[in-house]
């Protein structure tokens, strides 16, 4: 029942989770970062917690939609070059 205990994946995972946890806890605490889009029209208050959060979600994303492109990618050159070696059997003298 408790094999996971014994896993060093899991301990990773928890150090990983208790740490990202303090990141966002810490950056909660910080006062919010203003940011000037127009000089003297407007303003937008951010909390720092909110930047990295976003971050991160659009970190991940773009990391699975670059490897979504690859792995299509390199999937459609294997199978042309393995139907191209099959093909070209000609006789060496």
């Amino acid at each position: 029942m408790f094999e996971f205990w014994k896993r060093p994946k899991f301990w990773a995972a928890l150090i990983l989770v208790l740490w990202i946890a303090y990141i966002l806890d810490e950056t909660y605490q910080i006062p919010p970062v203003t940011l000037r889009l127009v000089p003297w029209f407007v303003t937008l208050q951010v909390n720092v917690s909110a930047i990295v959060i976003v971050s991160a979600v659009a970190g991940c994303i773009l990391t699975l939609v670059i490897q979504f492109y690859w792995r299509r990618r390199s999937s459609k050159n294997a199978s042309v070059s393995t139907a191209a070696a099959a093909t070209s059997s000609s006789p060496v003298a």
